[in-house]
């Protein structure tokens, strides 16, 4: 069998080319463990035993195993990276690793030394002896450090300190909430009390176009209302004018960050959805635009309205809100402006498909603490004369479809020479293609892509779930790289195909794909995440082609009988 090590990981130390911690880092953060590993040992960091950098990643990766291992194996772990944290203290004392080999000793089940190594560090940084860390890490460290004690209301104390500390610092805090959620969840504890130490909520929002000129400031103060209960610190979705535009202003006023994601380029976007209803919306336009925290387009489609890169860019900002909402460990909401039409979304068809998508998934469980459901629907009558989109006849291509595609690939195939590759085909490929022909549900449409497949889905959530099931094959073994991407094809019938630009963006993806992971684009991440949050580990790896780049793993850690990364959401 090929090995789980490729054969040019070990002649790195030869090349000058032994990667670095901070690769490493990378790779484990993005869930690529074994990758992670064999990076680790290529560059020879298992046997440094005296470079506290490198125990101290030894212990992460120990960490981040045991988080993402079955209940029996985790405590040995766990006490495996508390060993690499002490090692590393040992050599270079600081008040981080101190910190994690306290709790990771507590989390491997001997809460007794991990109490008395948390005491011990309060002492120590009640000693006066100057750190070098920021006030922000010090405050956040003697939080945990109490919480280990089960001192709450010093906990509490700290925490409120280290958040006044660095107010803007909201990943940091993120960070430092998941890490007390970890204690929290093992003890079998209420976490409710972090609660108002989260990063603000993230907003996903949308509405129909038909809101005239004198009721913007009406509206304006309704959605003004919600942000402030609701306490949103982003908002993700488009720039149409009406209610879109309203909500974009509303944030902007709120001081919350704007995240438009539109579906076509500004200037097809301003023809077709803004400038045909009223001068002042396209004022509004420009005044969102320029101030938005980000501003991103799904796809290059021009000419006649297409329907499908409007469902696009509605996947990718209600996933985007609940990605936001996921690295902030905080929740996510969406807002939507309906009119008074039968059914609960009123008469809009786009309206209906945020709605009812946001609403797609699994009942939420309360012992997981799922969020990212809540749902406020505003009634607005139409007040301009705009048509429902429900009442339009069909537009777009008959062609077209929205699809998520993955390209599938072995690690090291294409490197082999013919001896070789015939004995990866025997022993790999064989047993694991055959394995992947049981899988359930079945790709609406597969292709061949040199020594690759690319395997195609109308459904986001089946890609995510038949993605996941290949990465749990015993014959994948680590060595299968998957690449993702979500967008606009064209069908082809008899023999059925894809084609487009979304096709040759997957294959151009393909050769950054990590090891053991789904490196997917945003576009899919996102799409994935509407529906498919508490199933997925997302940790953004860089970016291609100016968009973010995900690794995406299945969040199958269960700490105490409950995801323990789930329950820190």
């Amino acid at each position: 069998m090929m090995s789980a090590i490729p054969a040019y990981l070990p002649a790195m130390n030869h090349s000058g080319q032994v990667p670095t911690l901070a690769k490493i880092v990378t790779a484990a953060r993005a869930g690529s463990l074994d990758h992670a590993s064999a990076l680790f040992r290529a560059g020879g960091y298992d046997r440094a035993m005296d470079d506290p950098a490198a125990l101290a990643v030894a212990g992460r990766l120990a960490k981040d195993r045991a988080l993402r291992a079955p209940p029996a194996d985790r405590a040995a772990l766990m006490h495996q990276a508390a060993q690499a944290y002490a090692r590393a203290f040992a050599i270079d004392p600081q008040p981080y690793t101190r910190i994690n080999e306290a709790t990771l000793t507590l989390l491997a089940g001997d809460g007794a030394r991990g109490q008395a190594l948390a005491r011990d560090l309060l002492d120590w940084l009640d000693s006066g002896v100057p750190f070098a860390e920021t006030p922000y890490w010090l405050a956040a460290t003697r939080a945990e450090a109490h919480l280990l004690l089960d001192d709450r209301p010093q906990a509490e104390a700290n925490l409120a300190r280290a958040v006044a500390l660095a107010a803007d610092s909201r990943e940091d805090q993120a960070t430092t909430v998941r890490q007390l959620c970890l204690i929290l969840t093992q003890a079998g504890a209420d976490s409710a009390w972090l609660d108002p130490y989260r990063p603000p909520r993230a907003l996903n929002y949308a509405g129909h176009l038909g809101v005239a000129e004198a009721q913007i400031a009406s509206l304006a103060g309704r959605v003004r209302d919600v942000l402030v209960d609701h306490a949103i610190g982003a908002g993700f979705g488009a720039l149409a004018a009406g209610a879109d535009l309203v909500i974009a202003g509303a944030l902007l006023d709120h001081g919350a960050e704007l995240h438009v994601v539109l579906p076509t380029a500004p200037a097809t976007f301003i023809e077709q959805s803004v400038a045909p209803y009223g001068p002042h919306w396209l004022a509004q336009f420009e005044r969102a635009s320029a101030e938005a925290a980000s501003l991103r387009w799904v796809s290059s489609v021009s000419g006649a309205y297409e329907p499908l890169a409007t469902n696009l860019s509605a996947d990718v900002a209600m996933g985007a809100s609940v990605l936001h909402a996921r690295r902030m460990a905080s929740e996510a909401v969406q807002l939507l402006v309906i009119d008074d039409g039968d059914g609960p979304y009123g008469r809009g068809r786009d309206t209906a498909y945020l709605g009812e998508r946001w609403r797609g998934g699994p009942p939420p469980d309360p012992m997981r603490h799922d969020r990212h459901r809540q749902q406020v629907c505003l009634v607005a009558p139409r007040s301009a004369a705009v048509a429902p989109s429900g009442a339009k006849p069909p537009e777009g291509r008959a062609d077209r479809c929205l699809t998520a595609m993955l390209h599938i690939a072995f690690e090291g195939l294409d490197q082999l020479d013919d001896a070789g590759f015939a004995q990866a085909l025997d022993t790999v490929i064989a047993p694991f293609r055959e394995a992947a022909d049981r899988i359930l549900p079945r790709p609406d449409v597969v292709l061949p892509s040199g020594n690759a497949r690319i395997v195609a889905f109308f459904d986001p959530d089946a890609a995510w779930q038949y993605a996941a099931a290949l990465l749990a094959l015993p014959e994948a073994a680590g060595l299968v790289r998957i690449a993702g991407h979500y967008g606009l094809a064209h069908w082809l019938g008899e023999p059925r195909a894809l084609v487009g630009t979304s096709v040759s963006a997957l294959a151009a993806l393909a050769p950054a794909a990590l090891p053991g992971v789904v490196t997917a684009t945003e576009t899919l991440a996102s799409a994935i995440f509407v529906n498919q949050a508490d199933a997925v580990h997302a940790e953004e790896i860089g970016e291609w082609r100016g968009d973010r780049l995900f690794a995406l793993t299945p969040d199958v850690g269960t700490l105490a009988g409950q995801d323990a990364e789930a329950s820190c959401q």
